[in-house]
């Protein structure tokens, strides 16, 4: 699938979430970088969920600076069918991001959707957490 292709399947599947995120009218959960760097430095740090595409994960797209250590990469579009295996963090922390933080709302519906209890956005998304300073790596 091209990049457009990939940028229109996303938002339509996701216009009203995106919307809403632009908007600000929504009221789902959202955790901010700082927080996050807190967090990311304790002794229990969140499951970290990039849904980026590959390409952006691996500094090799649009985004090179890659992504958070210790994230995960799964795609928006994959998140759905990959529930299965994230079942053992359903009550634990996890922390949802994207470019910017929009798309990251849609994967908290998702997950809060599917049972999962502690799910947050990163307010500001990778951009954000990569313009502070905070680490990111290619590997």
């Amino acid at each position: 699938m091209s990049e457009s292709e990939y940028v229109f399947t996303v938002f339509k599947k996701y216009w009203k979430t995106l919307i809403k995120w632009l908007l600000r009218i929504h009221n789902l959960p959202e955790i901010t970088v700082d927080e996050l760097y807190d967090r990311f430095n304790s002794d229990q740090p969140p499951l970290l969920i990039d849904i980026r595409d590959a390409a952006d994960f691996n500094g090799t797209g649009y985004s090179t600076y890659g992504h958070i250590p210790n994230a995960r990469s799964i795609d928006i579009l994959a998140l759905e069918s990959n529930i299965e295996e994230l079942q053992s963090f359903k009550d634990k922390e996890i922390v949802t991001m994207c470019p910017g933080g929009g798309l990251s709302l849609a994967a908290v519906e998702i997950l809060t959707e599917a049972g999962f209890k502690d799910v947050k956005s990163l307010k500001g998304g990778m951009g954000l957490w990569h313009k502070k300073g905070y680490p990111t790596t290619t590997s």
